[in-house]
């Protein structure tokens, strides 16, 4: 009953209907058409590592003895090593741009955060510089080893991870050595022969939690800080009708921000000098994705959509120029493009794509690439043709987002001025926060188009639940106005709305949002630094407070090493559905049940968001009975 209610983004569901029309197939097409074949997969155990098989929907025993909880386990590993690759190959190329910054060899970007470089140097354990420059070097250098050494812990969980969590992973044998190592013995411990050990496989998939934490997304999300900006208070608008008919409109989108904003620059150049460029339109820059969440929090860049919208912001026939950097981007861009005039730019050697344009991002020559993009989409401009541009009518919806670590702070610290974390403390003890949750990850389009997401935020914002969101979650949550500033807090609890209500008048604002956006994927790392304080505050383990983590509509392998992450720093974390591994008991009793006892987290997986609040609610409330709140 409560699903019929529920009312879908109409911008999103005319533009479906659009791309239909003009025979465009979108993500929701496909995934009818494969569907049917794919439904079962979570509940089969297929093992394709060898040439004795491939095994498929094994019962009990595949070719070479490994039962179903093996292959299982192994595939599990198989997608956590994928998932804590594509962090860390983020980390990767901009710690690399953070040493040319430092060295002098690239001069596009300039260390923008002195003070936050200064604290990342020092909690790094490193001394001895007498410049930005060589502070710059020597945090890039000890970021690259901690992604390439052999052994030892990484500098970066010594730096961010509470102590008792470290002798917890390293009492039970997880504790990591560098990125690429742990990665290459993920490898070789799922080849053909290796591993048959359900549990060691399981643990061994917990260490790419970590490496996927602390090697991919603390890192990425500290260097693009340092070079780009931390996050200020920020309002922008969403959704596709950011797309504007009368402009040249350039799509950024991928995952990180350093391309992005040579383009912003070029842009901006652009545009002041459009005079004098025979009155040719304005360019309208519109974010996607998680380079969009980065470009938004950082520079007021309009967000145009989420990783489902892609094809369909194509299908307005408005854009020139569809540019990616890397992750999440859907091949079907290209085939939609070829109905208009768009042309779709790749410019990372790892993620080329057959049909699109290739324009190798080099950090050396930002400021070159991105004039040259924006003298692509100009002289592309010329080639739209304007009957086939379609924006539906509706006005974009207002999201206030950048609270990032330091904003949250700041803006808690004029409730309780010195004392900002017992500012957020003091309110969860009166019960007017009954506890937190983080809602992050993708949307999905298995089932009706954001329902999962903002219902479970609406249930958890009626019970004076706070909800952060990091992640294409506040996409759907922008568009149903969750980060909107609104004085009169509808649907949000009166103990919660007592609070927004406080932190608005402390800091000479009419109203905050009901929930608290932190940025892209990499930035879920911004949350343990809230989570770390607050359980240093209260003397007392992560796992002891009353908070959450759920993840209603993830699809990305990044989002299961994020997942055993989150459970590994004693969370409970809700999954909206079914991962691959339903064909084992034994695994599914492991990651729901047995791993409490080990990490003091633990997997709950649930599509209904209505059950799926009942029971983060009821876990969140048993943590203040324990903690006797």
């Amino acid at each position: 009953m409560k699903r019929e209610k529920f009312v879908v983004d109409p911008v999103t569901e005319e533009m479906r209907k659009r791309a239909k029309k003009l025979g465009i197939r979108t993500v929701w097409e496909r995934y009818k058409e494969n569907h049917a074949r794919s439904k079962d997969a979570p509940f089969q155990a297929t093992c394709t590592t060898c040439q004795q098989g491939p095994c498929v929907n094994v019962k009990t025993h595949g070719v070479c003895g490994m039962n179903k909880d093996i292959i299982v386990s192994k595939n599990l590993v198989s997608e956590t090593t994928i998932g804590a690759s594509a962090h860390v190959g983020h980390a990767r190329r901009v710690a690399n741009i953070l040493r040319g910054v430092g060295d002098g060899s690239i001069t596009a970007y300039s260390i923008k955060e002195k003070e936050k470089l200064d604290c990342v140097y020092k909690g790094l354990g490193l001394s001895g510089a007498n410049t930005d420059e060589k502070k710059a070097t020597e945090i890039a250098d000890t970021i690259l080893d901690d992604i390439s050494k052999l052994e030892g812990t990484p500098k970066m969980l010594l730096y961010r991870a509470l102590e008792d969590r470290q002798k917890l992973w390293e009492d039970k044998n997880i504790l990591i050595n560098g990125a690429c190592p742990e990665i290459m013995e993920a490898q070789n411990r799922i080849a053909m022969g290796m591993d048959a050990d359900m549990k060691n496989l399981l643990l061994g998939a917990c260490r790419l939690g970590l490496v996927d934490a602390y090697c991919g997304m603390y890192p990425a999300t500290t260097i693009q800080d340092i070079l780009l900006g931390i996050p200020n208070i920020t309002k922008i608008k969403t959704n596709l009708t950011v797309i504007k008919r009368d402009e040249i409109n350039i799509v950024v989108h991928g995952h990180i921000p350093l391309l992005a904003d040579a383009i912003i620059d070029a842009t901006e150049e652009y545009n002041d000098e459009k005079e004098e460029k025979e009155n040719k339109p304005k360019i309208n820059l519109v974010g996607m994705c998680c380079t969009g969440m980065e470009v938004l929090m950082r520079k007021g860049v309009n967000y145009g959509g989420d990783i489902l919208q892609q094809e369909l912001a194509i299908a307005t026939g408005a854009i020139e120029l569809f540019v990616a950097d890397i992750q999440c981007t859907q091949p079907a861009v290209v085939d939609a493009a070829k109905n208009f005039h768009t042309k779709v730019i790749m410019t990372d050697p790892m993620s080329k794509m057959e049909g699109a344009e290739y324009i190798e991002f080099d950090a050396e020559k930002a400021e070159e690439i991105g004039k040259k993009i924006v003298d692509m989409a100009v002289e592309n401009y010329k080639n739209r043709d304007q009957s086939k541009v379609f924006i539906p009518d509706y006005e974009p919806h207002e999201m206030v987002a950048g609270f990032s670590t330091e904003e949250l702070l700041k803006v808690l610290d004029k409730v309780k001025p010195g004392d900002p974390i017992g500012a957020l403390v003091d309110q969860i003890k009166d019960g007017n926060i009954r506890g937190i949750c983080a809602v992050i990850g993708c949307v999905t389009p298995r089932d009706t188009y954001g329902f999962r997401t903002v219902e479970l935020i609406r249930e958890l914002i009626k019970n004076n639940i706070l909800v952060v969101l990091t992640g294409c979650v506040a996409t759907v949550a922008s568009y149903h106005d969750l980060l909107k500033p609104d004085s009169s807090y509808p649907g949000v609890g009166e103990g919660l709305k007592k609070v927004m209500d406080a932190v608005a008048k402390a800091n000479d604002l009419d109203a905050v949002p009901p929930c608290i956006f932190m940025g892209a994927c990499v930035d879920n790392s911004r949350i343990e630094e809230v989570l770390n304080a607050v359980a240093n505050y209260l003397h007392v383990r992560i796992d002891q407070l009353p908070v959450a983590g759920s993840a209603p509509e993830y699809i990305a392998e990044k989002a299961i090493p994020i997942g055993i992450w989150t459970v590994l720093l004693g969370i409970f974390t809700h999954i909206g559905d079914q991962p691959n591994i339903a064909a084992s008991e034994r695994v599914v009793k492991f990651l729901t049940d047995d791993i409490e006892d080990i990490f003091g987290g633990k997997f709950y997986v649930e599509a209904d968001p209505y059950i799926a609040a009942e029971k983060i609610i009821g876990v969140i409330e048993e943590k203040r009975k324990a903690l006797g709140i």
